[in-house]
């Protein structure tokens, strides 16, 4: 049927599609499958947004697959300025991310991004959302003998190669909540597990082309199928070793037929549960491997209002928000910044912080974030004419010492965010703190740099400080007209003229002595001046200062 759909495309589809991951080995194993579907596609790949752009120029594109989190403009913020160039072309777009994280999918919703896949996936995958997107069509691809259901909770392959055991399974599981698809052999098995997400496989293992072992095997060492439970079910009672063989494989149960359908049934929910807890699992471990992503942008930024703009976007990004508010304490007052996703931007939307003294103070005393559910119903976050916001998440920003400031988001719907919501904006906030505190720091010690360089620079008295190794790191204004007769380089030892200079000689006793060295000597122009060598963390302050006047 693949091959069928394949054809048709190469004689009608002309399409552009953009593919953009910072591996470059994704993108050009994306764009070399996605390339192969029909000659009639011209396929762009690029590693990052600014490139994807300069490559795109002025023509539009119809198809885009974009990663999520990338150096610089990530795939949510590309995907929104693909969409202002468009003029009114439709864009399909699929976001692809490492990072399933709570409310990901919300933010992709409000970008109206049509598909979200999480790493791993295969190319086979992306290649049949592409194919379905150029047809125009909507509703996946129907496999033989498949029982779709309304609303599925759960999406179970069934691999046999009788008809008759195929129409069984369908039979018991069709009043259950999943939904059913079946293979007649192991390569169609593993060719459908390739192409889209399965919950549950149910394998047998006497097929043609490929047995159940060889599609075990071969699915433990998937990365994106490794993860799959599968239940092997088998005509005749195994061999002991053949069944300690399947277990060792992989296989998580199996059954005997003909097999009870309240026993089979009873062990398909027990994988299922077992999936489901190890979902969450795997979901809270991506959502901490998204961490040090936000850090190292945050460690990017060393101003207040760079880190405010982007940890405003990535919170309110990452957690679904359609907008977040970010509040710093400052010794002259209050720093406030909002971030408003771009579909919820109206001329009449100017959102008001309400009386921000109690959650201040209830956060400095819990050290806890705030949820409230319902702003109707809870009037600790009064909302503003026009404004949205129906229910609104907190979370403190704790330095070292003292609290620094709070993260707000807001959703328009009541009861929305969780505590898996909670525990990520709490995580954000403390890199967010130590982000902070380092511009913070990193501002004053430039206040005190520029002091500095004026002192010195105004000064009478001529100034050098060397490095550990002696080489010249600063000089002041005043040094650079003593030292006529000598090359002064910043990064550079004394230069040539300087071995019979009374300072590098003074300069050895302090480094060897490693204590403060002073005396008054005639300088090579026949002034008489005070010299003083002082270590330092690192190096040395040398002054140098004329006396002559005294007589």
């Amino acid at each position: 049927m693949a091959t069928d759909t394949m054809s048709n495309i190469s004689d009608i589809i002309h399409a552009r599609i953009l593919v953009v991951d910072d591996n470059p080995g994704t993108a050009e194993t994306l764009a070399r499958a996605i390339a192969r579907i029909s000659p009639n596609l011209d396929v762009i790949s690029a590693t990052d947004g600014e490139t994807a752009l300069q490559m795109v120029g002025d023509r539009a594109v119809d198809l885009v697959i974009t990663d999520m989190m990338m150096p610089g403009m990530n795939g949510l913020e590309l995907t929104d300025r693909l969409r202002q160039r468009s003029s009114g072309n439709r864009l399909y777009t699929i976001l692809i991310t490492a990072y399933d994280v709570p409310g990901l999918r919300e933010s992709a919703r409000r970008m109206k991004v049509n598909d979200v896949l999480i790493k791993p996936f295969s190319p086979e995958r992306i290649c049949q959302i592409v194919r379905r997107a150029l047809e125009r069509s909507q509703p996946v691809p129907v496999f033989p003998g498949q029982n779709v259901q309304a609303n599925p909770k759960f999406k179970i392959l069934a691999a046999d190669d009788n008809p008759s055991n195929l129409a069984l399974l369908l039979r018991y599981l069709q009043q259950e909540e999943y939904q059913i698809l079946t293979a007649s052999n192991g390569v169609e098995a593993l060719r459908m597990l390739q192409a889209e997400p399965f919950d549950l496989l149910l394998l047998d293992v006497n097929m043609p082309e490929m047995d159940g072992f060889q599609v075990l095997e071969k699915m433990r060492s998937t990365p994106n199928l490794e993860h799959i439970p599968v239940i092997i079910i088998t005509a005749a009672r195994l061999d002991p070793v053949d069944m300690q063989y399947a277990l060792n494989t992989g296989a998580d149960d199996y059954v005997t037929k003909p097999f009870d359908r309240r026993e089979l049934l009873a062990r398909i929910r027990t994988r299922l549960r077992v999936k489901e807890a190890e979902d969450v699992i795997r979901r809270r471990n991506r959502e901490l491997n998204l961490l040090p992503e936000i850090g190292r942008e945050l460690s990017a930024r060393n101003t207040i209002n760079d880190l405010a703009d982007i940890i405003l976007k990535r919170t309110v990004e990452t957690l679904g928000a359609f907008m977040g508010h970010l509040v710093l304490l400052e010794q002259q007052g209050m720093m406030h910044q909002t971030e408003i996703v771009s579909s919820a931007k109206r001329d009449d939307l100017t959102p008001q912080l309400p009386d921000l003294a109690p959650i201040l103070a209830q956060l400095n005393e819990t050290r806890q974030g705030i949820v409230i559910s319902d702003t109707r119903i809870d009037k600790r976050w009064p909302v503003s004419p026009g404004d949205l916001s129906r229910s609104v998440m907190i979370a403190p920003i704790f330095g070292r010492f003292d609290l620094l400031g709070l993260l707000a988001l807001a959703h328009e719907q009541p009861g929305y965010f969780s505590q898996e919501h909670v525990f990520l904006l709490q995580a954000i906030a403390s890199q967010a703190a130590i982000a902070v505190e380092n511009a913070r720091l990193f501002a004053t010690m430039k206040q005190e740099q520029q002091r500095l360089q004026a002192v010195l620079q105004n000064t009478t008295d001529a100034v050098l400080i060397f490095d550990s190794q002696r080489k010249i790191s600063l000089v002041n204004a005043a040094a650079q007209k003593l030292f006529r007769d000598i090359a002064i380089e910043i990064e550079q030892p004394l230069q040539s003229g300087a071995k019979d200079n009374p300072l590098v000689g003074l300069l050895e006793k302090a480094q060897i002595a490693n204590t403060p060295q002073a005396c008054r000597v005639n300088w090579p122009d026949k002034r008489t001046v005070n010299l003083c060598v002082t270590p330092i963390e690192d190096g040395y302050v040398a002054t140098v200062h004329d006396i002559s006047s005294r007589g």
